[in-house]
């Protein structure tokens, strides 16, 4: 009986470890936007084009997935190479000092139909923790690779203030030059391992 038992622990076991596939996230096709308004009149959207890190994803009980990942703040492009420069400048994001964004889940959690990652973001060397919504589609095959993948799609706006970047000068309307709220939207691919 206590083989049986002992049999059952470890095919219990192996099964959650299988349910629980690994990811690497594919930089070439992924893609983290940036949006924040400029002179009160326009959004400027931005994208940082290397992003690295893994996804481990559990069809069966999403609570268990977990995703890490890290920015290069100077991989930031925005089809202007002042606008560009003038995000990796220590004015913004200071990418020589802090050169990575990175997030760390610590949960995850359901409510209301909708997932949310809790974990903690650093940003310009300030951390702080966020909930992100986000979907999950896949796995499907990936024919270039041959290889199963997920798709992880989330949306957040953050205070830029609330991660030490301070800049605060004024239009002589009084109109702020670079609004606080930033939208960052993620659409990452990610490869079975």
């Amino acid at each position: 009986m206590k083989i049986k038992l002992t049999f059952i622990f470890l095919f219990l076991l192996v099964a959650s470890e299988v349910a629980a596939q690994n990811y690497t996230i594919d930089s070439e096709h992924s893609s983290v936007q940036i949006q924040i308004q400029r002179f009160g009149v326009i959004d400027v959207v931005g994208r940082f084009k290397d992003v690295e890190g893994t996804i481990t994803y559990s069809k069966d009980d999403i609570t268990k997935s977990v995703a890490n990942a890290a920015i290069k703040v100077a991989s930031y492009d925005a089809n202007s190479a002042g606008g560009e420069a003038a995000v990796k400048s220590n004015v913004f994001l200071d990418a020589e000092t802090y050169p990575e964004i990175t997030f760390t889940t610590t949960s995850v959690v359901q409510e209301n139909d909708k997932n949310y990652l809790i974990g903690n973001v650093t940003i310009h060397g300030v951390t702080n923790e966020i909930k992100l919504p986000f979907t999950i589609h896949g796995p499907l095959l990936d024919l270039p690779t041959k290889k199963q993948s997920i798709a992880f799609v989330a949306t957040i706006t953050i205070n830029r203030q609330d991660y030490g970047i301070a800049f605060n000068a004024k239009l002589a309307s009084g109109t702020s030059i670079i609004g606080n709220d930033v939208k960052i939207t993620l659409n990452i691919l990610a490869l079975e391992e």
